[in-house]
Order: C-alpha cells, then structure tokens, then sequence
C-alpha cells in the first residue's frame, strides 16, 4: 500500500508541474484538489467570476492569477495548521474558454473563442464586421494595463498589416465612434451641404470634403459663420501658398457655417476674340492681358495686335489706354502686357472694322459699365 501511494504521489507532482508551467487559473477554470489520506478536504471546484474559492479546512483563497502549483503550496500552508505534512496536489480538470472580447461599434460584440492565428481582422469579423466606417472609429487593443492603438482603415482598406495584432486569451477589442461635429459648407464649393466631420478638422480639410472650391471662389473672402460670429479665413493662402496657421485655416466646431462667396472681379474683352463676355479675375497673382485674351479663346485671324485698346475707370473719369500688344508678342517687351484690373474693357479691333466708341455704343455702354460696376 505504500508504494501505491508513493506511485500517486509521483504521478500528481508530474501532472502538476506539466500543467503549471504556462497557465495561470481565472473565472471558469475546474480544478481538482486532492489532499492524501485526507479525503475530507479534497473535492472539486469551479472558480467564480470573482476568482475565489472556499476549500474546507482552509477558507477563501483567491485563486485567480495563480498557477497551479502556487495554489498547492499555498493549500499546504494553510492545512499544515490542522494536518501534519499534508501533501496537496492541484489539478486542471477543464480550462476555461480561451476568450476575446469586442465591444463597441460592431454588429455582434460580445466574447468569442479565440482561434489559431486569430488576428484583430479575424475578430471583426466573427463580430460580423463593422456598424461604422473604419474612418469614423477610434479603436484599441487593451491587453491587461496595455493599450495598443489600431488602424482600422489602414487594415481594412490598405492592407497593412502593422496594427493587426495576433490575438491572445482575455484581449478586449474596443471599436468606439469617433467624436464628430456637423459643418454646412456653402457658396462656391463644388458639392455645398451639411457634412458630418472628426472633432477638430480644420476649414481646409472641411472645404476638401465639398470636393473643393470653383473657378468663380473669392479665396481671401472666405469666411465663417459661428452663431452668428464673423470669422473670416484668406482659404488662399491656405490651399495655394501653404499657410495653414490658424488665422488661416481655423478649426471648426458643431454647428460652423462655412461660406466661400462668388468672386465679383471681372472684366469684359469684345472684338476679335473667340469668346467676347465678362470673365472673372482669378485671385492672389498678377493677370495679364495675354491671360485676358487666353480666358477668352484666343484672337481671331483678324484681329489688330498692334494696338490693343483698354477703357479703365479711375476716379469718376473713363480713361482709355493704347497697348501695343505686339511687341510683346514679337519681342517679349513685358510693359506691352501689363495687368488686368478689375471693371477694365478690352477691346481688340478688326482692320477696315467699326471704332471702339462705335462698338460700345451698339452693345450699351449703359449696360456694361453696370456689368462692371462702373455705376454704384
């Protein structure tokens, strides 16, 4: 009889330490206490969700986080007040579920069995993916007191593989949405709208969601409207010169109003070009003559360039200025193409044609002088 108990003793001290080496007992583990010659203190117990268990002679032991042969020797311990030499062997009966836990913006959160390999893509999807766009989620991995931030759409848009963690046993998933404001953006955009943004986007970012300004924006007018607050932007030397401080490109917040109004610069071009009408002066860089004529379709076969006529507005007196817009054409003379300025004529004249003062009489002088601003 004692060589049996010395081969049971043998054989638990090796079942012991084969299953103590790498696993640490929490909520749901079965484990089996055996106590030699002293079945009054041996038994079988499941661990409760607060991880402790009560084992008679010895009370309330906290058995989560323990191995298997910490909690022999500590059942030891404490028995050796009542038993002399007890000898105490703990067993694994049956592990508890290996678990990873997703909560947040997924359509089924919840615990789920990890598998082999499993990674944080492989999760979402047993969650059965995503309720918002991986854009508008902030999502971690909480691994006991470490917390590791995930790219969810540079994993499930771009491919990459940096932040999807391989999976172990107890990870929690949070997937949480982004904090966010709505915006409306309006005037010269190319799709005005309410749009719903990230918690602190900037006016230039907002603008890029509208898919941009048009052709007709006045860029240094740009301004938003916060509850009825007046803050204006120069969305010019934002987008174009790459200033993007905060006077000119200010962060927005819940309920802003952005507005980029109509550039009201323009000049009219008549004569011999291709598209005669009232243009827009582009902002923030010197427009010339030849741009003038480039935006209208180019000159005609017979247009004169020798001597290109601008009416110009200064002070309450119209004045009219002779380019010779051939010699920047011939000889690249810069002061034979000088700037346009806002409400200029420009009139290009065809040979054995009708004068500029006739010309403008027939399209209304009255009418375009208003088109131009001439008159207030």
């Amino acid at each position: 009889m004692r060589a049996f108990w010395g081969l049971l003793t043998a054989l638990m001290v090796v079942m012991v330490y084969a299953q103590s080496a790498d696993y640490t007992l929490d909520t749901s583990d079965v484990i089996t206490v055996v106590v030699l010659r002293h079945e009054q203190f041996s038994g079988e117990y499941t661990v409760p969700p607060d991880g402790s268990v009560v084992f008679p002679g010895v009370g309330s032991v906290q058995v989560r986080g323990l191995t298997l042969q910490q909690l022999s020797e500590l059942l030891r311990e404490r028995l050796a007040s009542r038993l002399r030499n007890p000898e105490v062997f703990v067993s694994l009966k049956q592990a508890r579920p290996q678990l990873v836990f997703v909560e947040g913006q997924l359509n089924r959160p919840g615990a789920y069995p990890i598998q082999p390999r499993w990674r944080v893509a492989d999760a979402i999807a047993a969650a059965e993916g995503l309720k918002a766009l991986p854009e508008r989620t902030v999502a971690t991995l909480i691994r006991g007191e470490q917390t590791l931030s995930i790219d969810l759409p540079a994993i499930l848009h771009r491919g990459d593989q940096r932040t999807n963690y391989l999976l172990q046993p107890g990870d929690l998933l949070s997937v949480q949405q982004k904090p966010a404001i709505r915006v409306a953006i309006l005037g010269e955009v190319k799709r005005p709208g309410n749009y719903d943004l990230d918690a602190g986007v900037r006016a230039l970012q907002a603008i890029a969601q509208a898919e941009g300004v048009t052709e007709s924006a006045a860029l240094k007018r740009a301004f938003i409207d916060r509850q009825g607050v007046i803050i204006p932007f120069d969305l010019y030397r934002a987008s174009v010169q790459g200033d993007t401080s905060e006077s000119n490109n200010p962060a927005l917040q819940d309920g802003d109003v952005i507005v980029v109004p109509q550039n009201l610069q323009r000049y009219a071009i008549v004569g011999q070009v291709a598209q005669p009408g009232y243009y827009s002066i582009p902002e923030g860089k010197p427009f010339l003559l030849s741009d003038a004529i480039a935006q209208a379709g180019g000159m005609t076969p017979r247009a004169i360039t020798s001597s290109v006529t601008v009416l110009r507005l200064e002070g309450d007196s119209l004045k009219r200025l002779r380019v010779p817009y051939q010699q920047f054409l011939k000889r690249g003379k810069l002061e034979a193409n000088p700037p346009v300025q806002e409400g200029d004529v420009i009139y290009l004249s065809e040979v054995n044609r009708l004068e500029l003062g006739q010309i403008l009489t027939a399209v209304s002088i009255l009418n375009l002088a208003d088109r131009l601003g001439w008159v207030r």
